[in-house]
């Protein structure tokens, strides 16, 4: 896939299925009963729109090029000073410094929120 997506879940009366659109291209979309589908769906219509758009003289979006971004692994949270108190207690009930205690719960988050 060339373009950049989203990918929802849509209802229609009692129906629940997976959308995919196109963030660039108007109106290419795909639906699948799964992810997987509708995203395939999409990387189908995808080629037909870009395609049809050639055949007729649509102009067609450039590919966005997401720039790379470099992290250092540290930063700044400012927290409530009980939530802030809170965790270094768990932290050090667990024997661990803060900073491993935050980094763990960040980690474990980000398992349970992944995007795609």
């Amino acid at each position: 896939m060339l373009y950049p997506f989203q990918v929802y879940q849509s209802k229609v009366e009692e129906h629940v299925f997976w959308v995919a659109k196109s963030a660039s291209l108007k109106g290419c979309v795909g639906q699948g009963e799964t992810v997987e589908e509708a995203i395939s769906e999409l990387e189908s219509n995808e080629q037909e729109w870009l395609e049809t758009a050639k055949e007729v003289g649509i102009p067609i979006p450039p590919v966005p090029v997401e720039a790379s971004q470099e992290y250092s692994g540290k930063l700044t949270v400012r927290i409530a000073p009980t939530v802030h108190r809170d965790a270094a207690r768990i932290a050090k009930a667990e024997k661990v410094s803060l900073t491993q205690y935050i980094s763990d719960a960040i980690i474990n988050w980000n398992a349970h929120n992944s995007i795609a």
